[in-house]
């Protein structure tokens, strides 16, 4: 078993962003697990880069959540998506597109095993190298954990069905946009 973080590549891809005072932006673009299909007004959005790649996936400015277009939506990724937690339509006016708010949020991390890179003050400000339960990893494979779940979306690859896990499927597909890098793996 490996565990990806999955990240838009957003020096790469174009950027959707609400047409929103800016008062309001992190009310659509912070991510932490809960629910905001019903508590938002559902506003406008545009692209923020337009001469930027046009890919499948696209950022939203934060690293919590990514927005995808009709293909992705069609296609047989959707089921992974699907079972990770909401996905929001948004409006834009040249094209569909959707918004994974993963809502799987599993504490999958082994603390005292991981090591943490630390403020000055002492406290903890980020995983440096992580270690997971693999006991308690979840049936869908695009999850957070409660460490990180306002910024990282991760994945895992190697427990089920190539077909079945989203690494696997997204690279079968050939979708763009997204990037994927180890963050941990499971000795045999």
């Amino acid at each position: 078993m490996k565990i990806h973080s999955v990240k838009v590549d957003s020096n790469n891809v174009q950027w959707v962003m609400p047409d929103v005072s800016e008062d309001e932006i992190l009310d659509y673009t912070t991510f932490d697990c809960d629910s905001k299909k019903d508590l938002w007004s559902n506003p406008d959005w545009y692209i923020f880069n337009p001469k930027s790649n046009r890919c499948n996936f696209f950022s939203l400015g934060s690293f919590g959540a990514f927005a995808f277009d009709q293909a992705v939506y069609d296609s047989d990724l959707f089921t992974c998506l699907e079972m990770a937690g909401e996905i929001i339509p948004i409006k834009l006016p040249e094209l569909d597109l959707y918004i994974m708010n993963v809502r799987v949020c599993v504490n999958a991390l082994n603390d005292g095993a991981s090591s943490w890179i630390y403020y000055p003050n002492g406290g903890r400000s980020r995983v440096k190298d992580y270690v997971f339960h693999a006991d308690r990893i979840t049936e869908s494979s695009l999850f957070k954990i409660p460490e990180t779940s306002k910024g990282e979306i991760l994945t895992y690859t190697g427990v089920k069905h190539e077909d079945d896990e989203f690494k696997s499927l997204y690279e079968k597909l050939g979708f763009t946009g997204l990037t994927f890098t180890e963050l941990y793996k499971k000795q045999a």
